[in-house]
């Protein structure tokens, strides 16, 4: 079993500084680290059971792929809490060595084979986006659903991950320079995942008001 560097829990966030300064010196290498187990067992189950009862809409991302995205408020607000706590983002901050990471953004989805979900490669560039998550919410095992991140000139593959673990996370690098990628499920398990970005512009809700202000509007 992989050590705990950090883990999200109901009384806080318990941390590994000799385990973060060893994923520091990986991700500088690799662009990528696995957090094995960032989820405590207990909100693991919590998130679960809230979506083993989500409402599921399909969501089309163009010539990116195609998901399911959960309708569950608790579940989603409860995971954007948890990854936009300062203290959180300053630990990947550190990981990462990405100076500012202003706030998080993410989406609960779920891949299912026999609805033909697919995801193809993209570099996720936009919106200020630095580092990426994508947290395993997955109740059964499930085959394929790999996470592979590749050099975009020479195509060459830097990481084929199962992260297939309960509550384990990877984090990895957006740069132009890099393409990521999830293959196609095998079999009938699907494979449920929290994933988003952490980014360094200001977060919506400060740009909305700076607007109403320039623009004379009351914010209700």
């Amino acid at each position: 079993m992989e050590p705990i560097a950090i883990q999200i829990q109901r009384k806080g966030l318990a941390l590994d500084p000799a385990q973060i300064a060893k994923l520091s010196t990986e991700f500088r290498d690799s662009h990528w680290v696995r957090l094995p187990q960032l989820l405590e067992p207990s909100i693991l189950d919590f998130l679960q059971a809230r979506l083993d009862n989500s409402q599921w809409e399909t969501m089309s991302h163009g010539k990116i792929g195609e998901e399911y995205i959960a309708n569950d408020l608790p579940a989603t607000s409860l995971l954007h809490f948890a990854m936009n706590r300062p203290k959180f983002r300053a630990v990947v901050e550190e990981i990462t060595g990405c100076k500012v990471l202003r706030w998080f953004r993410g989406r609960v989805y779920r891949m299912v084979a026999e609805a033909g979900h697919h995801d193809n490669w993209h570099d996720d560039v936009d919106h200020s986006n630095e580092v990426a998550i994508s947290l395993n919410l997955s109740r059964n095992l499930f085959r394929g659903g790999l996470f592979t991140l590749r050099e975009r000139d020479s195509r060459r593959v830097v990481a084929r991950v199962a992260n297939t673990g309960p509550g384990d996370a990877l984090i990895f690098r957006i740069s132009p320079d890099l393409q990521h990628r999830i293959s196609d499920l095998e079999g009938a398990e699907s494979k449920t995942a929290f994933a988003g970005w952490f980014r360094s512009d200001p977060p919506e809700c400060f740009r909305d008001s700076s607007m109403q202000s320039l623009t004379g509007t009351r914010a209700i």
